[in-house]
């Protein structure tokens, strides 16, 4: 087949694929999910061992030493906090302040590193902004008021933990995913509403012009415009 019967094929059952397009694109629209609003409550912070002083030393550099301390404490205080006793913590001085209707899992609380600035990221995930907003408050002063048994834990000494911003709550977003979900649909019906046409076309044994006529092996003299 030549590349114009192909647009031939699609322009006789246009119909069929605009059809099947709008079906798919307005039931995904109208069947599409709902899901509940969520928000984010992210802090930053940092953590720092204090360097000894130069003269209980000898032999390597101290300020040195506590700075790679504190980069392998990082990387062990974000289990930390992603840990069922951090949760409980953060339970325990939500129910001082009151908050006793509220609960927390370690699946709401997640932690990250920022590599290039050295600091760390606390991020609640939780279905309402204002609730959202008293977890992350609760969070930063369990970090403030508990963090010398978490460094204990860790067999760190002398370390503390440096709150730098306030909590800041942000609804999420749709995921990519859910963003490319229709479209993605309606490309696939497209794709499909084409296949369709060309096996309709492919069983058609209706003649329209003088190419069907030729392909059944009849010698066309003529053709009568419309």
């Amino acid at each position: 087949m030549e590349l114009k019967d192909y647009f031939r094929v699609v322009w006789r059952y246009w119909w069929l694929i605009a059809a099947l397009v709008v079906v798919v694109g307005a039931g995904s629209w109208i069947l599409r999910a709902q899901p509940a609003p969520q928000y984010q409550a992210s802090v930053r912070f940092t953590i720092g061992v204090n360097a000894p002083a130069a003269t209980q030393v000898s032999g390597y550099d101290p300020i040195l030493t506590s700075y790679q301390a504190s980069e392998y404490i990082r990387d062990d205080f974000v289990e930390i906090i992603k840990s069922d006793a951090f949760a409980d913590d953060v339970n325990a001085v939500l129910a001082k302040t009151g908050a006793n209707d509220l609960k927390v899992g370690k699946g709401n609380i997640s932690a990250t590193i920022e590599k290039q600035r050295r600091l760390m990221s606390l991020t609640i995930t939780w279905s309402d902004a204002a609730q959202a907003q008293k977890i992350a408050d609760a969070a930063v002063r369990n970090l403030s008021e508990n963090n010398a048994k978490y460094f204990a834990q860790l067999g760190a000494t002398g370390a503390s933990v440096a709150v730098i911003d306030r909590p800041v709550v942000a609804r999420v977003g749709a995921s990519l995913r859910e963003q490319l979900d229709i479209p993605i649909r309606v490309l696939l019906a497209l794709l499909a509403g084409i296949a369709l046409a060309f096996i309709l076309d492919y069983l058609d044994t209706s003649v329209r012009d003088a190419r069907d006529a030729e392909r059944l092996g009849l010698r066309v003299l003529g053709e009568i415009p419309k």
